[in-house]
């Protein structure tokens, strides 16, 4: 069998997969959406089960447009908080709060649910902190994942939180 042949069959599941989900859109105005017309999905901020329509599209993958996970109502009220918050943030800095890296293009940090400004933080920080909840509670439950020993976790606590009192001052 040549490199051709073997590179072909390889791929093939995957590319039967893909066009498969491909066929399974609705069409919205002028935009295919992906999923069928009568499908039902939970906003994962309110929980509610919505039809299609109430979710709003982004990008998309050969002309196939996906759905936001929130619906265009908490998506509505997100994007209101921010826009508070950034009204009432400082100068952005030309470093991340978090990692104290000079970057360019910080982005605003909030505590969501409100419109409480918490700091400008780079990309990387920002994922970073939402990936673990955006709370305290799941930054200490990756903490304690990556380090069993409770005595170490709160040695390396004292330790980062004397240095970064130390920028501060």
């Amino acid at each position: 069998m040549d490199y051709y042949t073997w590179k072909m069959r390889r791929n093939y599941p995957t590319a039967r997969k893909r066009r498969k989900a491909n066929k399974e859109f609705h069409i919205r105005g002028e935009l295919k959406i992906k999923g069928k017309k009568d499908d039902m999905r939970e906003c994962k901020v309110c929980r509610k089960i919505l039809p299609l329509i109430a979710f709003t599209t982004y990008g998309s993958d050969r002309g196939v447009y996906d759905l936001r996970k929130y619906c265009r109502e908490c998506h509505s009220k997100q994007r209101a908080e921010v826009e508070i918050a950034r009204k009432t943030a400082p100068p952005k800095p030309d470093r991340c709060a978090r990692c104290h890296k000079k970057e360019e293009k910080l982005q605003l940090d909030h505590i969501h649910g409100s419109t409480t400004f918490r700091g400008w933080l780079c990309g990387t920080c920002n994922t970073g902190m939402g990936k673990l909840g955006d709370n305290l509670e799941g930054v200490l439950q990756g903490a304690i994942y990556l380090e069993n020993d409770e005595n170490k976790i709160i040695e390396t606590l004292h330790k980062v939180f004397n240095e970064m009192f130390a920028r501060t001052r």
